[in-house]
C-alpha cells in the first residue's frame, strides 16, 4: 500500500503555494497527498506510515503556482484560492491543493461543481472570507495620535490584506495601521506610499494598543456624534444586534467606554 506522503507548510501565503507546487509536480498521486500548515505553538501528531516533507517558503516556486492558476484556469479561481489560505481553516492548505486537482481539469467552470466536496469547501470559505472583509471595511474604526491613524481589530480570518488596499485607495495622503491583535500582524500604509503586511511582535502590539487608546480627540467627536444622533424612544438594540453584530463591537468607538 503506498503511503500517505505530507507536506508541512509554513502559514503564510508563499509558503502554502511552494507546497502546492511541490505537491503538484512530484507526480506521486493526489489521493496519496496531504497538505498541513505548521501553526504557532501547534505541535501535529506524525502518522504511521506516512512520508513527511518539510516546505521552505519559496517566492519563485510560489510565483510559478500563483501563475500557473491565474494563466491556466483563471483569475477568479486565484482569488478564491487566496481566500481559502488566509482562512483560520486548519485544513486550508489541503483543500486548496485537491480542489485546483479538479479545477486544473474543469476550467473556471469548477466553481459551478458544488457536487464535489473540495469545490463546496472552497466556495463556503471564500464566502465566509469576504464576507468578513466585507464587515470590517464598514465596522472598523480609527483612533488618531500623533498625527497617525491606528486601528484594532481582531477578525477570525487573516483578512488585514484585504481591506488595507481599500482604506489606502481612501486615505493616500493619511499614515495609518491597522493592527490586526488575533494573528499578530497589520497593514501599514506610509502617507501618499504604498501599503504592506507585517507581522508584529507581543512588545508592539501593545505600543500600539495603548496608541489607539490615546486617541487625540477623534474618537470623542466620533462618540458625540453616535450619541447626538440616537433617538432613545426608537432604540432598538434587538435590531442593532442584527446589524452589527457582538463580535466586530469590541474595538468600535461607539462602543468602547
Amino acid at each position: 500500500m503506498k503511503p500517505i506522503r505530507v507536506y508541512r507548510c509554513p502559514d503564510t501565503i508563499d509558503g502554502m503555494l511552494t507546497g502546492i507546487y511541490e505537491a503538484g509536480i512530484s507526480r506521486y498521486g493526489h489521493d496519496h497527498i496531504r497538505l498541513e500548515v505548521i501553526l504557532p505553538d501547534c505541535v501535529s501528531e506524525m502518522q504511521l506510515f506516512s512520508e513527511y516533507i518539510e516546505i521552505t517558503e519559496d517566492a519563485k516556486k510560489a510565483a510559478a503556482a500563483a501563475d500557473s492558476i491565474i494563466n491556466k484556469i483563471s483569475p477568479a479561481i486565484y482569488s478564491n484560492i487566496i481566500h481559502v489560505l488566509l482562512s483560520a481553516v486548519p485544513d486550508k492548505a489541503d483543500i486548496a491543493y485537491h480542489f485546483l486537482v479538479y479545477a486544473f481539469h474543469m476550467g473556471p467552470a469548477v466553481m459551478s461543481a458544488l457536487q464535489i466536496p473540495w469545490v463546496k469547501q472552497v466556495f463556503e470559505i471564500s464566502r465566509a472570507v469576504v464576507n468578513e472583509s466585507h464587515s470590517f471595511r464598514e465596522f472598523l474604526r480609527f483612533s488618531q495620535t500623533d498625527g497617525i491613524y491606528i486601528s484594532v481589530i481582531e477578525p477570525k480570518n487573516h483578512i488585514t490584506p484585504l481591506i488595507t488596499p481599500h482604506f489606502s485607495d481612501r486615505l493616500n495622503t493619511e499614515s495609518f495601521i491597522i493592527y490586526d491583535k488575533m494573528h499578530m500582524e497589520a497593514g501599514v500604509h506610509p502617507a501618499s506610499g504604498e501599503w504592506y503586511i507585517r507581522h508584529i511582535l507581543p512588545s508592539e502590539g501593545l505600543k500600539l494598543e495603548k496608541m489607539y487608546n490615546d486617541d487625540d480627540g477623534l474618537a470623542l467627536l466620533w462618540k458625540t456624534f453616535f450619541d447626538a444622533i440616537a433617538i432613545k424612544e426608537r432604540a432598538n438594540p434587538s435590531l442593532q444586534r442584527n446589524l452589527c453584530p457582538l463580535h466586530f463591537r469590541k474595538h468600535m468607538t461607539e462602543f468602547t467606554d
